[in-house]
């Protein structure tokens, strides 16, 4: 149900001509291959993966996750501001450690910097092992441009979380209003979260983490209701196409009905925007859901408007969600395969941050996502190619100039 009382319908489009199509789990069979052979990585099994929509159910299942912890966390975020929510993750992470679990934390010296440091003195009285990702130092100027934009908690080496969530007072509600950000997070269950396990030791050591002090996670028995298969897939902030920029080619080359994206910053290069208009043109309906006029980077949505207009001209859809910020980061292709995780689609994540990408068929979450996607369509706004070609002279020449820091963006 819509907030206006509608009832939503996910329908799946027709097939064409005489032969039936595939059904979503043949094209969830194909895709995941598709991504095997582009990326090397092949799929983990895992008991159940879950959608979190916006904080009211993100931060509840984070901080009961920290809660209920045995042995050991590990907790990796770009974004560690201010607010009630920041003092509740650095009280349950202190008290965490105060009873006897092992708790890792690693902060993007850039992302997080609005830290309160009275917070990091709390969790490392208590035990907490705090580090900070890349400092900005003069003499290593060429690595503060290259982040982790992770947001990661594994919790035991069973259970794990990631999506576009950080820790600060903007995420929390239910998107209701411009205070409230529009965010998914998803949780994790069964062998596929030593994926994320591992990406979090990559950006363990990048802190100055001692290699020897996170123990592996105890390895978990076979269990028959592991029966999903995902990839999970990091990138390293370094210079050049990621993995997840491989990826995301991958899957859309390999559309055959449908591209769905939710994005919170798009600046792609011209590889990721010639892609998407020739999906279009080839008759792939390509929806693009980008935040509106509450985007929190004005800069970012200036310079994104010259990309939108050669998609628009080549048959892409583009929404603007009006409502508040939004900050999900979530494709679907064919209404059967899904994407999510921490990177956007832009130039830092394909190229220049640490992000995590995970990708499955499964089928309940793909449903949840088709759902939540038509949903926010319902609360934004249709973008169409005469406002582009209306815009003043004053923001064609911003984006123009800032045309050189688009790769920054």
């Amino acid at each position: 149900m819509t907030e206006s009382g509608h009832q939503l319908r996910v329908t799946r489009q027709p097939s064409g001509g005489s032969a039936p199509r595939p059904g979503p789990h043949e094209r969830a069979a194909t895709l995941e291959h598709a991504l095997t052979a582009s990326t090397g990585v092949f799929p983990a099994a895992a008991r159940s993966v879950r959608r979190l929509r916006n904080g009211v159910q993100i931060f509840p299942a984070m901080l009961d996750a920290i809660a209920k912890a045995e042995r050991q966390i590990a907790f990796v975020t770009f974004v560690y501001w201010t607010g009630e929510i920041a003092e509740r993750f650095a009280e349950a992470l202190s008290l965490a450690a105060r009873r006897g679990v092992s708790v890792r934390v690693v902060l993007d010296a850039v992302g997080a910097r609005e830290m309160d440091d009275r917070l990091i003195r709390t969790m490392r009285s208590a035990g907490v092992e705090v580090r900070w990702f890349r400092p900005v130092r003069a003499w290593r100027i060429w690595q503060s441009s290259h982040r982790t934009h992770r947001k990661l908690l594994i919790v035991d080496g069973q259970l794990g979380f990631t999506g576009g969530v950080g820790i600060a007072r903007e995420w929390q509600g239910d998107a209701r209003d411009p205070s409230q950000w529009r965010d998914s997070h998803f949780e994790l269950v069964g062998p596929a979260v030593l994926g994320l396990w591992g990406a979090f030791i990559g950006s363990w050591l990048e802190a100055g983490g001692d290699p020897l002090a996170p123990p592996t996670p105890t390895p978990a028995r076979v269990d028959p209701r592991d029966r999903l298969s995902i990839h999970v897939l990091p990138s390293t902030a370094a210079v050049g196409w990621t993995t997840i920029a491989i990826a995301l080619w991958a899957l859309i080359d390999a559309a055959e009905r449908s591209i769905k994206i939710a994005t919170a910053y798009f600046t792609p290069g011209e590889e990721t925007v010639e892609a998407l208009c020739a999906k279009a043109r080839d008759g792939v309906r390509v929806e693009l859901l980008v935040p509106g006029p509450h985007a929190d980077v004005r800069v970012a949505k200036i310079v994104a408007e010259s990309e939108l207009r050669p998609l628009i001209e080549a048959g892409v859809r583009v929404y603007y969600f009006c409502p508040t910020m939004m900050h999900t980061k979530v494709v679907v292709i064919d209404e059967a395969f899904a994407c999510f995780g921490s990177a956007n689609i832009n130039n830092r994540s394909m190229r220049k941050d640490e992000e995590i990408l995970v990708a499955t068929g499964a089928s309940d979450l793909v449903e949840d996502l088709l759902i939540d996607f038509a949903a926010d369509l319902g609360r934004s706004e249709l973008l169409e190619l005469e406002q582009l070609r209306e815009r003043p002279w004053w923001r064609r020449l911003v984006a123009k100039l800032l045309g050189p820091l688009r790769s920054e963006i």
